[in-house]
């Protein structure tokens, strides 16, 4: 990727913990319950480790990224991600919005458009020019992302 006017990268630490967690439950159970005579098949804990563990690949961290041509947001190793062109986007549209516990935390679709966030906290909401697609995204450098989408826009204006 050439031409990075903004790069953020927020690691989805609540995630992290909380599987990594189960995961060391399951394993530890796996071993307990192997030394019983009622011990459930190894076959269960494995795949149930292999899910929360590929889960936590795809969405260990978020990361933002304007370049000149486009604005992308990608969650963990690249699998689940959204790009737009940055000069589809209508800056004059953006709004800041408090992101609620309700909305949940992750890749969602909320009344307000698609969610990607790593935490709760502000988002900025960003409309495309013809508003058949909106996004938003949480953050603390808004203005950050905000002045990368204008400076995108102008050089591919020129």
């Amino acid at each position: 990727m050439k031409n990075i006017l903004y790069k953020e990268t927020q690691y989805f630490r609540s995630l992290i913990l909380i599987l990594l967690l189960v995961v060391v439950i399951l394993a530890a159970t796996n071993v307990y319950l192997s030394n019983a005579q009622a011990a459930a098949s190894p076959a269960i804990y494995i795949t149930t480790t292999l899910l929360f563990t590929g889960i936590i690949i795809l969405f260990y961290k978020l990361d933002i990224i304007i370049t000149k041509d486009e604005a992308i947001l990608s969650f963990g190793i690249g699998l689940v991600k959204r790009k737009i062109a940055t000069n589809r986007l209508d800056l004059a549209s953006t709004k800041i919005l408090k992101t609620t516990l309700l909305w949940g935390i992750g890749y969602r679709f909320t009344p307000h458009g698609t969610l990607f966030n790593t935490r709760l906290g502000k988002a900025i909401h960003i409309k495309t020019k013809n508003k058949n697609s909106e996004f938003f995204v949480v953050t603390d450098n808004i203005e950050a992302i905000k002045t990368a989408i204008k400076k995108a826009q102008s050089i591919s204006n020129t």
